[in-house]
């Protein structure tokens, strides 16, 4: 980790206020070099590590730490007090992973204070994640890598994201959800409940419609635990059965066994908000008035 001093960040945008456009475009997409438009402005207690990229007009204010080779694009806003009535200085630290890219109007906030030990006194995103335009991070949320927010996605105060999750356009997530891995929540969606791993979900509340096959199979899943796994989400939307009655069940037919289907049942046992029991298969038959 090499951060940037306040010397070195002001003879920075000394150089950057006599290059033209055209040498900042070309310094802006060169991994190797470390750039600031001289119309951004940068807090005293900010650490840029080596390759970050700071573009025109952006705010990065509080105790903020931004990794190696990340790329923050025209207007981003980070490190100001959380959106809370009660709220009035930024509290805690942001971490932005390492190639991360930042684009246009995104906003990220400062922490909250914080009682619960089992939630973040940070607000942290992980390497490799894209967050595209207008879309906010919430206080105190945390996202691990290779996550996706789609543009104008939101995230409440205290929203977790497992690692490569995506949240298309227009997405909003309720405070204190968690969003498991490989899940996708369709354009125009919201959730006030926890989402499963490896899941697709549609509507306002969003319901379950599916496997997020593409990504498993991206990600090295098997056919054979991708279709345990399906097997188990029809036993869960469609049957409704408790969840040691889903154990028992997952046992006796021989999917107990896979990796995934063991994940699926401890998100669920272990989800905070709950989660949807409600699908696209039940929804249909609650339409055409059939019942169980």
């Amino acid at each position: 980790m090499s951060p940037i001093s306040n010397n070195q960040k002001n003879n920075l945008n000394k150089s950057l206020s006599s290059m033209d456009d055209t040498t900042f475009e070309t310094d802006f997409f060169d991994p190797l070099k470390t750039v600031i438009h001289p119309t951004s402005i940068i807090g005293k207690n900010v650490i840029l590590e080596d390759g970050v990229k700071i573009g025109p007009f952006c705010t990065i204010i509080g105790n903020v730490i931004i990794g190696q080779g990340t790329r923050l694009h025209a207007y981003v806003t980070i490190g100001f007090p959380a959106q809370d009535t009660g709220t009035y200085e930024s509290i805690g630290q942001i971490r932005i992973g390492k190639n991360c890219e930042i684009r246009e109007f995104v906003t990220i906030h400062a922490s909250k204070k914080n009682t619960d030990p089992l939630l973040s006194n940070d607000t942290i995103i992980g390497n490799n994640c894209y967050i595209m335009s207008y879309a906010h991070v919430s206080h105190n949320c945390v996202l691990e890598d290779r996550v996706v927010l789609t543009n104008n996605a939101a995230l409440a105060g205290f929203s977790y994201l497992e690692h490569d999750v995506r949240l298309m356009a227009n997405t909003g997530i309720h405070q204190y959800c968690k969003i498991g891995k490989y899940s996708v929540i369709a354009p125009f969606s919201g959730t006030r409940q926890d989402i499963p791993p490896f899941s697709l979900f549609n509507g306002l509340p969003a319901i379950f419609s599916g496997l997020n096959r593409i990504g498993m199979r991206r990600a090295g899943y098997d056919n054979k635990s991708i279709d345990a796994l399906n097997t188990l989400t029809k036993i869960f939307y469609i049957q409704k059965l408790l969840l040691p009655e889903l154990i028992e069940q997952a046992k006796n037919i021989g999917i107990f066994e896979y990796p995934v289907v063991q994940e699926f049942i401890h998100f669920v046992k272990y989800s905070t908000r709950g989660v949807s029991r409600t699908s696209v298969m039940t929804k249909q038959d609650e339409t055409n008035g059939k019942t169980d």
